[in-house]
């Protein structure tokens, strides 16, 4: 019951949430995206901030780690996903670098 109850959740999370369009293998998936990548002011070109995106765990390619994507016109490198389940009803957390 309570893995019904998640999948709905996670699934309008989804719907309501999603502020972005990420390509993944040439296919539109709705995703959040947050905190746009940003040059430190540190003079050696790091990042200042933490770009990542929270994907439905049913829409991510297997071999996601490394894979380059596009979010909202942008090319992205994925370099981390953490996932909050192994469900494919979950979301999963990806961190992401500018490619």
């Amino acid at each position: 019951m309570f893995d019904q109850l998640e999948a709905r959740l996670n699934r309008l999370a989804m719907e309501r949430l999603a502020n972005a369009l990420a390509v993944i293998d040439g296919e539109g998936v709705p995703v959040i995206f947050d905190a746009e990548y940003k040059a430190g002011m540190v003079g050696v070109g790091m990042g200042a901030a933490a770009p990542q995106m929270v994907i439905a765990n049913e829409r991510m390619p297997a071999d996601f780690d490394d894979m380059t994507i596009t979010v909202n016109g942008a090319a992205w490198k994925v370099a981390d996903c953490q996932a909050d389940s192994e469900l494919p009803s979950g979301l999963s957390m990806v961190f992401l670098e500018k490619a």
